[in-house]
């Protein structure tokens, strides 16, 4: 399993519409769901899972996703 899709260090970490924009399959990125849930997980082809790797059922549709952003930089 991938960890990010692209640079996330220059990207505004914003919710995309998961109906316009899809991240790359593989890549673990923070997904919300129609019944209000917020967790991480991937796009496998066309089927979502959470990052255990078990598929998010239809009625939990993913609405938005949004990369990961990187872990804090370490004081010089």
């Amino acid at each position: 399993m991938k960890i990010t899709t692209e640079d996330t260090e220059d990207t505004e970490m914003e919710w995309r519409d998961a109906s316009v924009t899809l991240p790359d399959d593989g890549y673990t990125v923070i997904i919300h769901t129609l019944d209000g849930e917020v967790f991480t997980g991937f796009i496998d082809g066309d089927v979502w899972r959470n990052v255990l790797g078990n598929r998010i059922h239809e009625d939990e549709a993913v609405l938005h996703w949004m990369p990961l952003p990187y872990p804090p930089k370490e004081a010089k």
